[in-house]
Protein backbone atom coordinates (compact mmCIF):
# COMPACT_ATOMS: atom_id res chain seq x y z
CA UNK A 1 0.00 0.00 0.00
CA UNK A 2 1.54 3.37 -0.97
CA UNK A 3 2.24 5.97 1.68
CA UNK A 4 -0.66 8.37 1.92
CA UNK A 5 -0.14 11.66 3.81
CA UNK A 6 -3.88 12.28 4.19
CA UNK A 7 -4.48 8.84 5.70
CA UNK A 8 -1.48 9.23 8.01
CA UNK A 9 -2.56 12.75 9.09
CA UNK A 10 -6.03 11.40 9.87
CA UNK A 11 -4.55 8.60 11.99
CA UNK A 12 -2.30 11.03 13.87
CA UNK A 13 -5.22 13.38 14.51
CA UNK A 14 -7.44 10.55 15.74
CA UNK A 15 -4.72 9.35 18.11
CA UNK A 16 -4.20 12.83 19.53
CA UNK A 17 -7.93 13.41 20.00
CA UNK A 18 -8.37 9.99 21.66
CA UNK A 19 -5.63 10.63 24.23
CA UNK A 20 -6.96 12.82 27.07
CA UNK A 21 -3.41 13.68 28.13
CA UNK A 22 -2.81 15.69 24.94
CA UNK A 23 -5.77 18.00 25.59
CA UNK A 24 -5.95 18.38 21.78
CA UNK A 25 -8.81 20.38 20.34
CA UNK A 26 -10.35 19.43 17.00
CA UNK A 27 -9.64 22.55 14.96
CA UNK A 28 -7.74 23.82 11.92
CA UNK A 29 -4.50 24.21 13.90
CA UNK A 30 -4.56 20.53 14.90
CA UNK A 31 -5.27 19.49 11.30
CA UNK A 32 -2.36 21.62 10.03
CA UNK A 33 -0.01 20.14 12.64
CA UNK A 34 -1.06 16.56 11.81
CA UNK A 35 -0.64 17.22 8.09
CA UNK A 36 2.85 18.65 8.68
CA UNK A 37 3.86 15.68 10.85
CA UNK A 38 2.55 13.22 8.25
CA UNK A 39 4.46 14.97 5.46
CA UNK A 40 7.68 14.95 7.51
CA UNK A 41 7.32 11.26 8.38
CA UNK A 42 6.67 10.26 4.78
CA UNK A 43 9.59 12.38 3.53
CA UNK A 44 11.87 10.70 6.08
CA UNK A 45 10.71 7.20 5.16
CA UNK A 46 10.88 7.66 1.39
CA UNK A 47 14.23 9.44 1.58
CA UNK A 48 16.05 7.24 4.06
CA UNK A 49 14.42 3.85 4.50
CA UNK A 50 15.91 0.62 3.28
CA UNK A 51 13.46 -1.94 1.92
CA UNK A 52 14.49 -5.55 2.35
CA UNK A 53 12.54 -7.74 -0.08
CA UNK A 54 10.59 -10.59 1.47
CA UNK A 55 8.74 -11.94 -1.57
CA UNK A 56 9.20 -11.02 -5.22
CA UNK A 57 6.93 -12.19 -8.04
CA UNK A 58 7.82 -11.95 -11.73
CA UNK A 59 4.84 -12.60 -14.03
CA UNK A 60 5.57 -15.47 -16.45
CA UNK A 61 4.33 -13.43 -19.44
CA UNK A 62 6.53 -10.46 -18.57
CA UNK A 63 5.69 -7.22 -16.83
CA UNK A 64 6.70 -5.49 -13.64
CA UNK A 65 8.09 -7.44 -10.72
CA UNK A 66 5.93 -6.98 -7.64
CA UNK A 67 6.33 -8.10 -4.08
CA UNK A 68 6.48 -7.30 -0.42
CA UNK A 69 9.24 -6.18 1.85
CA UNK A 70 10.21 -4.89 5.25
CA UNK A 71 11.20 -1.27 5.82
CA UNK A 72 14.15 -0.75 8.12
Amino acid sequence: MPLNPTRLATAIKAALLADPDTQAQNNDALQAMCTAIAAAVITEITGNATVLPALLVAPPGGGPVTGTGVVS
